[in-house]
């Protein structure tokens, strides 16, 4: 029995990197993979490795919803915060639940922007959040960053059709190296860190922020986000 997957954010840094491990899982021939992809020339690309790819944005709110009531699984690696197309595609999630009787999965990537403060470098904090106390996660409010569209995944949970999972990548380093950066379809750098390094490049320093007592410690590999 097959699997079916709509994959929207395929040509992205960490997307790209996720959808390159799923290509080469032993059972890939049990898994029939949609992507959303904006060129038809990577569309054609992608094609080459035995995925599907259709042509289009991930604001156009119909098609979304369309490819969403199709699938088993979703995946969600393209924009954190537009909250349409998380709510076309849980129409859609919804609509596959009411035809078939199956919950199927949502896979979202939102970030750890949503657990930051207000510090501007004045202060450290002391506070841990762990993804085991969803009561915790739950305290943060709907103005932090990510968390309008989060919460949205969490009330469709809430309502049994469908499964979400929210994962939160930190700021991701590392150089890509795979089949689709080689296609010259796949993104190979982050955002976060080469910006860091222009500023301090064109700064001939680094930078800091305020009296630099806020701490930043979540610094992750890409290849730790996309094997896990």
């Amino acid at each position: 029995m097959s699997t079916n997957i709509f994959f929207i954010g395929a040509t992205g840094y960490i997307g790209g990197s996720f959808l390159a491990r799923l290509i080469e899982r032993s059972d890939f021939a049990t898994l029939n993979i949609t992507l959303l992809v904006r060129s038809a020339e990577k569309a054609a690309k992608f094609a080459t490795f035995g995925l599907n790819p259709v042509v289009g944005s991930h604001t156009d709110a119909d098609l979304v919803e369309k490819l969403s009531s199709e699938a088993d699984v979703v995946v969600s690696a393209a924009d954190s915060d537009y909250l349409p197309a998380i709510q076309a595609i849980l129409r859609g999630l919804e609509t596959r639940h009411q035809n078939t009787g199956t919950v199927p999965t949502l896979i979202h990537t939102s970030g750890t922007g949503v657990l930051a403060d207000n510090a501007l470098g004045e202060y450290p904090s002391d506070s841990i959040y762990d993804d085991a106390n969803p009561d915790q996660i739950e305290t943060l409010p709907i103005t932090q960053i990510h968390r309008w569209v989060d919460v949205e995944l969490d009330a469709a949970d809430a309502k049994r059709y469908v499964k979400t999972y929210i994962i939160l990548p930190s700021t991701i380093y590392g150089i890509v190296s795979n089949k689709f950066v080689e296609a010259g379809i796949q993104n190979p750098r982050s955002i976060q860190v080469p910006r860091l390094v222009d500023a301090a490049v064109a700064r001939g320093q680094g930078g800091t922020v305020g009296a630099g007592k806020n701490l930043w410690n979540d610094d992750q590999s890409l290849w730790d986000r996309a094997w896990s």
